[in-house]
């Protein structure tokens, strides 16, 4: 390859690539910027020690989520389910998705999973533990 055609392919070339990552950039950005449904708050929070038994585990979300796809699930340190009743939200957008205990919890260690489904039909989901200690 000559070095005429070389440079006349470097001047065509570098103006293009130059081009392509001005629109790419600003494109990527956007696809960060976006909001994405989050965890907010929860009771029991994150690495908390209770010393009387929850009722419930309570999420409170960014944004509305789709209530036919959420879940939270509670397990024990043994790694065995806890039961909860139906997953239920208030009637306004900022309440709490709620998974109320069937029977209280005792002392020990659990693990809190959920899953949650934004409006926009991205999945989130996350893990987190609490401890129970009762006062005796």
């Amino acid at each position: 390859m000559t070095r005429f055609v070389r440079s006349t392919l470097l001047r065509r070339l570098v103006p293009a690539v130059v081009v392509a990552a001005a629109v790419a950039a600003p494109m990527a950005m956007r696809a960060d910027m976006i909001p994405h449904l989050r965890l907010k708050a929860s009771f029991p929070a994150k690495d908390t020690t209770l010393t009387t038994a929850p009722q419930d585990v309570k999420l409170w979300l960014s944004e509305p989520a789709d209530m036919a796809t959420s879940k939270i699930a509670v397990k024990n340190a043994a790694g065995a389910d806890v039961a909860t009743a139906k997953l239920t939200r208030g009637v306004r957008s900022d309440d709490p998705l709620v998974a109320k205990f069937t029977t209280a919890p005792g002392d020990g260690k659990y693990t809190v999973t959920w899953k949650a489904m934004s409006e926009d039909g991205h999945v989130v989901d996350g893990t987190y533990s609490f401890t129970v200690k009762l006062a005796k």
